[in-house]
């Protein structure tokens, strides 16, 4: 089994638990959790959702999963075991639990529904319309709230990455107890069933025109909820990278079958064909030399970037709307800009990291190019002068584009020989998703009219269970508010 998939998983259970990155895996690898999905809960689309994405997250970080359903569902079953082949190989698959197996066997339980396990090792969750909803087994209830309402596909997914989130910290033996709700639309948090479902969805397909830049983790938990949500029309999606090993763990929407194809093309292919993706292996610098020469801004970008400067160029293109997601660690984050709001944009939200170099030098390292002719002449030709000053290592590749774009050379660098990060950032797929869940809530909600003067500033810890949703205004010498005014 590659271990390369637990990478980014164990990196994080590393730090949180303090134990070496080895180890960890190596925990993760022998680790068993089950699913269940109680049997009154097996026609209810949500819950369905709810289950198979709990499945699909925990597939990401230990391989050895059981399912518990009834007995005539064998479309789900299915979908486990084609989800374990899809993350793990053609020889993976799942344990069928039946009947009354012992949960004791198992590190973990999570359990759709609406039964509180009394082990303290399991985890009940539902959803309710935008709502979801998380008990653990030492919560002190004996039921969690539930009652049959509209299908609302956003409550379910988030309902799982909730109940993943607290799985995860069982198998790691860090505390977890919950007894909680959060609402996707309102963001506010309470006691199970103490929230509003909000809104119906809309009945008939609304129409997308935007730009998603970054095509990373957080983006496939946004396109994994948008492809299941009443929403069609075109996508520009960019991203330079392709997609490797190592990010099937926090890579929701990712198989097998994408490794070393494009990032951008993965979420084409992934939304097809209810929205038109165009997808663009391009840097975000480059990309936005298209803006100068007839490319239209998107009314709504949204970003999925990791690199702060890169976020606030995004920010400089000042569109009607933006939505930032950002994950870290333990940490979920989205924040939304509307430019003719006063509320805080990205530009003071997000300070740049001491140690985070400019986009041109970074991609200098790369190619072995100059950085500023980089910065400032990217679709101009390589030269021979060029290919003489750039480090030795780097110069065969560059000779053999003598006389051809910088642009087009970069890309195809970062695209197709990009190597293993050691300094990999650590990831786990239910931080990832449910930023993407809550990027999608906030496209979804855009598009239904829900649009609002203030920026939202969103934030929820799995470590906590916390969450806070704060609408700050930005400082009045803000180049965002010349804009608005």
């Amino acid at each position: 089994m590659k271990t390369e998939i637990f990478s980014r998983p164990a990196r994080l259970g590393a730090a949180l638990s303090g134990m070496s990155e080895e180890a960890v895996e190596h925990l993760f690898v022998k680790k068993k959790v089950l699913v269940q999905l109680e049997a009154d809960f097996c026609e209810d689309q949500d819950a369905r959702e709810t289950f198979l994405f709990a499945v699909n997250q925990l597939l990401r970080f230990c391989p050895n999963i059981g399912v518990s359903i009834k007995k005539d569902a064998v479309d789900l079953l299915r979908v486990c075991r084609e989800l374990a082949a899809q993350v793990h190989g053609p020889q993976a698959t799942v344990e069928v639990v039946e009947g009354a197996k012992p949960t004791y066997e198992f590190d973990a339980v999570v359990n759709v529904g609406a039964k509180i396990l009394t082990t303290m090792r399991s985890v009940t969750v539902n959803s309710g319309g935008w709502t979801a909803r998380v008990a653990t087994g030492d919560s002190g209830a004996q039921t969690l709230h539930w009652k049959r309402d509209e299908s609302n596909v956003l409550g379910a997914l988030a309902a799982a990455c909730l109940g993943v989130g607290v799985a995860f910290l069982i198998l790691l033996q860090i505390p977890a107890t919950r007894l909680t709700e959060i609402s996707v639309f309102t963001h506010e948090t309470g006691l199970p069933g103490s929230l509003a479902m909000g809104p119906p969805l809309p009945a008939s397909p609304l129409y997308l025109d935007a730009f998603l830049i970054g095509c990373g983790a957080v983006a496939h938990g946004w396109a994994y909820a948008v492809k299941r949500l009443p929403i069609s029309g075109s996508l520009q999606a960019v991203d330079r990278q392709s997609l490797r090993i190592e990010n099937l763990g926090p890579y929701v929407a990712a198989s097998h079958s994408s490794i070393d194809k494009s990032k951008a093309g993965v979420i084409r292919e992934l939304l097809s064909p209810n929205i038109d993706v165009r997808d663009r292996s391009d840097q975000w610098e480059f990309f936005k030399i298209r803006l100068v020469h007839g490319l239209k801004v998107a009314p709504l970008i949204i970003t999925g970037l990791d690199n702060v400067r890169s976020r606030h160029s995004v920010q400089r293109v000042w569109p009607e709307t933006l939505i930032d997601m950002g994950a870290g660690q333990l940490q979920s984050q989205v924040i939304v800009k509307h430019k003719k709001g006063d509320g805080i944009c990205v530009l003071r939200a997000l300070s740049i990291p001491p140690a985070e170099v400019e986009w041109a030098q970074d991609l200098a390292g790369v190619t072995g190019l100059d950085p500023k002719l980089i910065a400032e002449e990217p679709t101009g030709d390589i030269t021979q002068t060029e290919i003489e000053a750039a480090p030795e290592d780097k110069r065969a590749a560059l000779q053999k584009s003598l006389g051809r774009p910088r642009c087009g050379y970069i890309n195809r660098q970062t695209l197709e020989m990009e190597a293993l990060d050691p300094n990999f950032a650590p990831a786990v797929p239910f931080v990832t998703a449910m930023t993407g869940v809550v990027g999608a809530a906030e496209t979804l909600k855009w598009l239904m009219g829900h649009r609002y003067r203030h920026s939202l500033y969103f934030q929820k810890s799995f470590e906590s269970s916390r969450s806070k949703a704060l609408q700050m205004k930005c400082e009045p010498n803000c180049e965002c508010q010349s804009l608005a005014a």
